[in-house]
């Protein structure tokens, strides 16, 4: 029922009410004439008792009339709009009967729409989402980087164009699964990803696509410290609920571009790279543990150091527990020690430690440069050189990689290129005065016509027989000679030879005096050098000359390198004969050979004067350079300049030979003496009289020396006694210059040693 029919509906109860009031006042109204009239008629006889009341009541019944009158004529208007009423309302329902029927009709149609629109909207719903959940479950997918968790939702006529990063291509399903993902899911091992709105889609057909803006958070693999950001447009399209086409732009873009004052991965990497580099640094000058200083470094890693250092220091590569013995010995040998790191500059000017980071998927790396690192190191006591003080710079260069195990930066290569400079130039007003202190000295009084030998430590002086002390003009031939050896303070490298490391030093004495206005010369006053040997010498040891300083009996203070020094070499050992001057010697150590070492060779030497061989040890000789031939316990000095007179003619170049026999082979020379030490040098392999070298060989026998003698045997009986002189444990011959056969000789009971040359008889080869 339609408002109009209920407002109709209302009017016609109104005007029904209103003339069923009427009628009753009126049937009301009729009941009281009859009433009125009948009360006339039965009062007729009371007129006049009752006019009053008449009169009364007659105006009552004038008013009652009125208001008849008056309800009539409401009455009949009210009729008559009742029945126009009624018409309308018939008209009324007639329209509503045809607008009800309509109604059902259209409500019917209605229904029937609604029926195939909610069966047709539960199908777009159901295809949308389907769309949309594969779209965003390959996502996921790719995140949970798992093949099984993208591809189902890719079909098999599936293609892919990757524009930007990662790994840009155009790709089918198969290359997809095992070139696209397999390089993402190899990789990177953490990934997050969100899309920055909500995904727009559209429908042509039965294929929709969809688009939205994704970003991946991904940490390498290999470099988990390089947090990337790839921000890529992703549009696909899908039938079925499968993913027929992905289109991929990518860029990577900084985390700050996505997270608000989110720090550069460079600078953080930088940071934690330079701290470690700085750390071994400062654990050096702190001087940490070893197992501390060297922590930082990888396993497998390379520490090189060149360049000079203190004498304790070798260059050269250092690897794994080698690392830290380093460090060992460099907290073993500075007491203290202040470092401070930084990088200088072309324009003179300075500036921190210099650090270079490269981030990548398949391994961060860091270069960190401190090209002018200071360590002023004092070094402790009894240590080499104490109590010197070091002004090392290190030019430092180290290669770090993130170790993702560890998950910590880790130097897999560091050099250390070092040199030393005078502590002045870190200091400038502070003087380290070059000082040697006296660690080392034997005396003896040298008469000229005998010679002497002496020992300190590892040297051996030779001051031969007919050398004399020349001083203020005079010829001494009775005087003090020391060997003293030194520590040092203040004194660094000569000259500009920053290879060159100082190793302590040595001088000869005349009288007390070292100073080059002493000369030792022979009885016609020409310099006669005293030999000096020194025992365990590396051929990348050499000596520079010092003097101009002062020297109190304890220590000499002050003076200069002048020059440097040339010696004769072998193995592990080095010899000088031409040092005529009571001054300094300073050893230096270098990082490469500096003295030539003869080569050992094998020369066949067969019996010579009724005795075989048991032992020969052999070397090439080069006359013009000499050398030093090692043969155990005894040492031969070919001097430069030596060359070898034969029948045949003059040998510049040849094999020496020093030739051991068994001592039972020979008779004994006289009485209370036993032969100890049987020998002979060859040429070539010749043991001869008839070979004569231009310049006698200086033979050193490491030997007990209580009465020792020396014979020469010609294979029947001794022809000469030979002159030798006599050390602690050490005999020396300085005339030998045939490769003949010498017998050593001891006495058959010990006698108290002897510090003179034994006899000499006329006739000897010298």
């Amino acid at each position: 029922m339609d408002t109009k029919t209920v407002v109709f509906g209302v009017i016609l109860v109104i005007l029904v009410v209103v003339a069923a009031i009427g009628f009753v006042e009126y049937g009301m109204t009729l009941g009281k004439v009859s009433s009125l009239q009948s009360q006339i008629s039965s009062l007729s006889t009371q007129v006049n008792s009752t006019e009053s009341k008449l009169s009364s009541l007659n105006s009552s019944y004038q008013s009652l009339m009125s208001s008849y009158n008056s309800l009539m004529a409401k009455y009949q208007s009210l009729s008559s709009s009742y029945s126009s009423l009624q018409s309308n309302y018939k008209s009324l329902n007639s329209s509503y009967s045809q607008l009800s029927s309509e109604y059902a009709s259209l409500e019917s149609a209605y229904a029937a729409l609604q029926q195939k629109y909610n069966a047709l909207q539960s199908v777009n719903a159901s295809t949308l989402g389907t769309s949309l959940s594969s779209f965003f479950q390959m996502l996921d997918g790719i995140a949970i980087e798992s093949p099984e968790d993208v591809t189902p939702f890719l079909a098999s006529n599936f293609t892919a164009n990757i524009t930007g990063v990662p790994f840009p291509g155009t790709y089918t399903l198969n290359t997809f699964n095992s070139s696209w993902l397999s390089q993402f899911f190899g990789t990177y091992e953490t990934v997050y990803f969100y899309t920055t709105a909500l995904p727009t889609f559209s429908r042509s057909g039965n294929v929709y696509t969809i688009s939205a803006v994704v970003q991946y958070f991904v940490a390498p693999l290999n470099d988990p410290v390089l947090l990337q950001v790839f921000n890529a447009s992703v549009t696909v399209e899908v039938v079925n609920g499968k993913i027929t086409h992905l289109t991929w732009i990518g860029n990577e873009v900084p985390p700050s571009t996505v997270i608000a004052g989110y720090p550069s991965q460079h600078s953080m990497q930088a940071a934690q790279a330079t701290e470690l580099v700085l750390s071994q640094l400062n654990a050096m000058g702190a001087e940490f543990p070893a197992n501390v200083i060297s922590s930082g470094f990888a396993p497998g890693a390379t520490l090189t150091l060149s360049g000079s250092l203190p004498p304790v220091f070798k260059t050269g590569s250092y690897t794994g527990s080698n690392i830290t013995r380093l460090f060992q010995e460099w907290d073993t040998y500075f007491i203290f020690a202040v470092m401070y790191a930084q990088n200088l500059l072309p324009n003179g000017s300075t500036v921190g430690p210099m650090v270079s980071v490269t981030l990548s998927p398949s391994q961060a790396q860091a270069i960190v440069t401190a090209n002018d690192s200071a360590f002023i190191g004092f070094v402790a006591a009894g240590q080499p050189n104490f109590p010197m003080i070091y002004d090392i710079h290190l030019n430092v260069t180290a290669n770090l990689q993130y170790n993702t195990t560890t998950a910590r930066w880790q130097i897999v290569s560091e050099t250390m290129s070092s040199s030393m400079v005078p502590l002045s130039s870190d200091a400038p007003g502070y003087t380290n005065t070059p000082t040697f202190i006296v660690n080392g000295i034997q005396t003896v009084q040298v008469n000229a016509t005998q010679g002497a030998v002496l020992q300190v430590g590892n040297l051996i002086a030779i001051v031969k027989p007919g050398t004399y002390a020349e001083v203020g003009g005079s010829m001494k031939d009775l005087y003090n000679f020391s060997l003293v050896t030194f520590s040092m303070e203040g004194v660094s490298y000569p000259g500009l030879q920053p290879y060159l490391t100082p190793l302590f030093a040595y001088a000869f004495e005349v009288d007390g005096q070292i100073t080059p206005t002493i000369s030792l010369v022979n009885a016609s006053g020409a310099p006669d050098g005293v030999i000096t040997v020194v025992m365990g010498a590396p051929s990348t040891w050499t000596s520079w000359t010092w003097f101009g300083g002062s020297f109190n009996g304890t220590v000499y203070t002050g003076g200069s390198y002048k020059f440097p020094d040339v010696w004769i070499y072998g193995q592990d050992v080095m010899v000088n004969t031409v040092f005529f001057k009571p001054v300094i010697w300073v050893f230096e150590s270098a990082n490469h050979p500096i003295g030539h070492i003869p080569t050992q060779t094998y020369v066949k030497i067969g019996e010579a004067y009724g005795l075989t061989p048991i032992a020969a040890y052999t070397y090439q000789i080069n006359g013009t350079q000499g050398g030093v031939v090692d043969a155990g316990n005894t040492w031969v000095v070919i001097q430069p300049g030596t060359t070898i007179t034969t029948p045949s003619g003059s040998l510049s170049d040849y094999n020496f030979s020093v030739v051991f026999y068994a001592p039972q082979n020979v008779t004994a020379p006289e009485a209370g003496q036993v032969p100890s030490i049987v020998f002979a040098y060859a040429i070539n392999g010749n043991v001869t009289f008839s070979y004569t070298a231009s310049k006698p060989f200086i033979t050193v026998m490491i030997t007990p020396d209580q009465g020792a003698n020396m014979w020469t045997w010609n294979g029947k009986t001794y022809i000469f006694h030979v002159p030798i002189l006599l050390g602690d444990g050490v005999v020396i011959n300085l005339i030998f210059v045939k490769p003949v056969p010498w017998v050593l000789t001891l006495p058959a009971t010990t006698s108290p040693s002897s510090s003179s040359s034994g006899s000499s008889s006329g006739g000897y080869y010298y």
